[in-house]
């Protein structure tokens, strides 16, 4: 399974009522066009860290903020 396709699940699995899977895009924000809140965010990182072996780091947040950097941090990221 592609690592979108992982990422794309995690978010669905929040169960945020106004979240489909096509609005998961590559070049989605995770707050401005999700509208994810911090609460949303943090488990949405706890899920995709259980999921793909990887650790994020405080620093690393800061560049989390659309789809595709969240699939680009986690493909480099990820413990083989």
């Amino acid at each position: 399974m592609a690592t979108i396709d992982q990422v794309r699940d995690l978010i669905l699995k929040l169960k945020k009522k106004n979240i489909t899977a096509a609005d998961i895009k590559p070049e989605a924000r995770l707050v401005q066009d999700l509208k994810l809140d911090s609460l949303d965010f943090a488990e949405l990182l706890v899920l995709t860290e259980d999921a793909l072996a990887a650790e994020v780091t405080h620093d690393d947040l800061k560049q989390l903020t659309t789809i595709d950097s969240v699939v680009a941090f986690f493909d480099q990221h990820a413990k083989k």
